[in-house]
């Protein structure tokens, strides 16, 4: 896409995106668009499991963390520009070099994103018994299970290195828990809960 519009890009243009991976995006980009293409990375955490012009919202932005992610060659004309425009929609910013942002991603979206879908795809397998049943419990943690397949399978491949990581700190607190629980380990359960409520908040912060 870079590619295609590389020519079409004024020399006072500000080029950017909104992906949710940064580092190969941007290297692509800063390849393909002339020196004098003012680029710089962004991605606004704003997003819904929605899609399509029927999900628009004016209101989208407001109040959300917008990441700016510049690089040695992004002018100072183009960071600015970019962050502005996030601000503009309500949305307060950040700067983070890709790889940094890409690496906490990882963790923050795409792994929850990864434990929505595989939630959501064990439970299916006992949908006939459960349908109708659930409550909003199921609905909460799995709202982001219904994005787009396609987006999200390109997500995962382009950051896999750091997702991998993400998935098998997962995998061992999930094999934590099982171990309690299949022992009948109640004090392991609460400490392993307990330690999960105190972890969302230094997250949530």
């Amino acid at each position: 896409l870079c590619a295609t519009i590389a020519g079409a890009v004024a020399h006072a243009a500000l080029v950017t995106d909104v992906g949710s991976t940064k580092e190969e995006v941007v290297a692509a980009a800063e390849r393909a668009l002339p020196e004098s293409a003012r680029f710089c990375g962004g991605h606004p955490m704003a997003g819904t499991e929605k899609s399509g012009p029927d999900a628009a919202d004016a209101r989208l932005f407001a109040g959300k963390l917008a990441i700016v992610t510049p690089t040695a060659r992004t002018s100072p004309a183009a960071r600015a520009a970019c962050a502005a425009m996030a601000m503009a929609a309500g949305a307060r910013t950040r700067e983070m070099a890709p790889a940094e942002h890409d690496r906490a991603m990882a963790w923050v979206s795409h792994l929850p994103h990864a434990a929505a879908f595989a939630l959501a795809n064990a439970v299916g397998m006992v949908a006939d018994e459960v349908g109708g049943l659930s409550g909003g419990g199921f609905a909460d943690t799995t709202r982001i299970a219904a994005a787009v397949a396609a987006m999200w399978r390109d997500i995962f491949v382009d950051n896999r290195g750091a997702l991998l990581s993400a998935i098998d700190a997962f995998g061992g607190e999930l094999a934590a828990l099982r171990r309690a629980v299949a022992t009948g380990d109640a004090a392991a359960i609460e400490s392993l809960l307990a330690r999960a409520r105190s972890s969302r908040a230094r997250v949530m912060r």
